[in-house]
């Protein structure tokens, strides 16, 4: 049993005195070296990234509403047309709800809880049978161009297409509620847009007028209801700016 203790005991002296070397080698050692090892070892990175969220009321048959997220109210009084601002979101499972803005108590509209990574910029278009979100591509662009694309939010039409200046530009084909298109990268510059139904051809909104900067991404959002004098079919834009080029 004696042996055994020695043992550890040197053991124990020898692993003090390895440790000290090291340490008296890692003071002495050059700066440039120091430097090196502390570039090698991994570290943490803090999460510092802003995560957000435009929110578009598209929805003909909902009155006002108040948007909640996380139950903390962001929207107060907002109605079919209204555009809010960016609005900071928390990342990781979010709840977004819509209470009916009324006299008195505000029954639930509207809940759900969405995932919503951070860092990103996304959009919630309330449409009248559900809310369509996405994320917008920042990525780059190439100089001169942007990124577009588009949200068919009106539930009153068939499967439609969607050109643009006098039908040389395809941006959409057969596209049905409640979906989006794929991003295409076009010439910065003025859009004519016309919307017609995908079976027939038969026109269903001609003229829209768009304006696309370079360096942006756009949502073009289809909304309102064929033949309603109160919230006639329109296109409207989301747009958020893309990242530099490298």
């Amino acid at each position: 049993m004696r042996r055994t203790r020695n043992s550890y005991r040197t053991l124990g002296r020898t692993l003090a005195t390895l440790v000290a070397i090291i340490a008296l080698a890692a003071l002495v050692a050059p700066a440039g070296l120091r430097q090196a090892l502390a570039q090698e070892t991994p570290t943490a990175a803090p999460i510092d990234v802003q995560t957000r969220g435009l929110f578009l009321h598209a929805s003909p048959s909902l009155d006002k509403i108040e948007v909640h997220v996380n139950w903390d109210e962001k929207l107060d009084e907002f109605e079919y047309g209204d555009l809010s601002d960016w609005i900071d979101l928390p990342p990781g499972a979010t709840e977004i709800s819509f209470t009916y803005d009324r006299a008195g108590f505000n029954y639930m509209a509207f809940d759900a809880i969405y995932p919503i990574p951070a860092g990103g910029d996304y959009y919630a278009v309330i449409s009248d049978q559900i809310v369509i979100t996405g994320a917008f591509d920042t990525s780059p662009v190439r100089e001169g161009n942007a990124r577009v694309r588009v949200v068919q939010a009106s539930v009153s039409l068939p499967a439609v297409n969607v050109t643009a200046n006098g039908a040389s530009l395809d941006i959409a084909k057969g596209l049905q509620y409640p979906r989006t298109s794929e991003y295409i990268e076009v010439p910065a510059g003025a859009l004519t847009l016309d919307v017609t139904l995908a079976d027939s051809g038969q026109a269903a909104l001609t003229g829209a007028s768009v304006t696309l900067a370079p360096d942006m991404v756009y949502e073009l959002v289809i909304m309102g209801n064929a033949n309603d004098g109160d919230h006639p079919l329109e296109i409207r834009t989301l747009e958020d700016a893309t990242q530099p080029r490298a």
